[in-house]
């Protein structure tokens, strides 16, 4: 997958998205879970579902809300009425790993 966009998905009751252009694998999973692979060493994700891309997202950065969230991720958005935490593909949040995947240090938060 590449293009413009970004991948909306869902795990754990959250909402993440993926700019589509850092997609570089996605396949269903027997049980229905998908895995995702994302970035330019490509990391492995797993959603639960996937809602689709969607053409744009306004996408917000605050040094506030860095402060408070525990990994490094791209920004915040919003669609349609719901949040969506929008993930840096290189370092990709634990809950979007797969389960007993060694998660080690969260390095390159500002």
């Amino acid at each position: 997958m590449s293009g413009s966009g970004f991948l909306l998905m869902r795990r754990g009751g959250s909402l993440w998205g993926i700019a589509n252009s850092a997609v570089a694998g996605l396949e269903r999973q027997d049980g229905g879970a998908y895995r995702i692979a994302a970035g330019a060493e490509p990391a492995l994700l797993v959603a639960d579902e996937i809602l689709g891309v969607v053409p744009e997202l306004r996408v917000w950065q605050s040094p506030v809300t860095r402060r408070f969230w525990p990994e490094p991720f791209r920004g915040l958005s919003i669609h349609g009425r719901q949040p969506v935490v929008v993930v840096d593909p290189g370092h990709p949040p634990v809950a979007l790993r797969p389960q007993g995947e060694d998660v080690g240090e969260t390095e390159g938060r500002d």
